[in-house]
Order: C-alpha cells, then structure tokens, then sequence
C-alpha cells in the first residue's frame, strides 16, 4: 500500500510518497496552492496508485484547528471525495522547523516536512518488531 503525505500550506503545498510497503516516506514535490492543486493532486493519486492520503493537521497552541488546519481540512474532503480514497490526518507538530534542521536542507522544505508528517503516521500504525538480535527472545 502506497501512502501520500501532504504538507497543506496557503502558498505552497509539500508531497510525499511512501514507499511500497508502507514504511518509509520520501518527498516528492512541492506544488503552488492554486487552483490547479486539486487537479494535480488527484492525478498524483491516480499515477501513484496512492491507497491513502495523510495530511498534515495544524494546530495552534491550545491544540485547537488554526486558520491553515481548516483549509486543509476541506481540501482534504475534496479530495476524499472525487478520488475515493481514505483522508487521513497526522498532527504536524513543527514539521517544517525539523526539515529546515535535516543536513542538506533547502530554502524550500514543503516536501520535506510533508515526509516527517507522512513518516510519523506510518511509525504509528507499523508496530516496531523486535528480533532475537534486538535481545527479544520469544522463547519462553
């Protein structure tokens, strides 16, 4: 299953992709928010074949939606809709300050943090498993 993680700005809007399995995200691009964003988004979905779609959810201070959380939302609704596929949301917690940290960074990171965004949800829903080399040992 491949996912698609998106970085909603009100100027610029940052993709990922993960990888096949689900288990790691790579960024992909960063695209202007105009009014072609939905179309492009949709295609990138399409010639993807992307699964699910994980945004990120901008909060203020006191944890509630800001102004930027709500336009994501409805974006995200739109594209729930016209592509069929489930819209998911990863709380984006200084995403893009963290990308401007990666070595090699940018002046651009809308991808980047679109990546963290993405990465964070798949660390939640792949459990980490252990190995014997781990020191785990299921031999009881």
């Amino acid at each position: 299953m491949k996912y698609l993680g998106i970085d909603y700005g009100s100027k610029k809007v940052g993709f990922a992709q993960s990888d096949e399995s689900g288990s790691f995200a790579f960024p992909l691009m960063i695209a202007a928010n105009d009014d072609s964003l939905t179309t492009d988004t949709l295609e990138i979905i399409r010639a993807m074949d992307i699964s699910f779609v994980v945004i990120g959810e901008s909060l203020d201070q006191n944890g509630k939606p800001n102004k930027i959380a709500k336009e994501a939302k409805k974006f995200g609704d739109i594209v729930k809709e016209k592509s069929g596929k489930d819209v998911l949301y990863e709380k984006e917690w200084f995403t893009t300050s963290e990308a401007r940290k990666q070595p090699g960074a940018r002046n651009e990171v809308d991808d980047a943090a679109a990546a963290l965004i993405l990465q964070r949800y798949l660390d939640k829903i792949n459990p980490k498993k252990f190995s014997e080399e781990e020191g785990e040992d299921d031999s009881d």
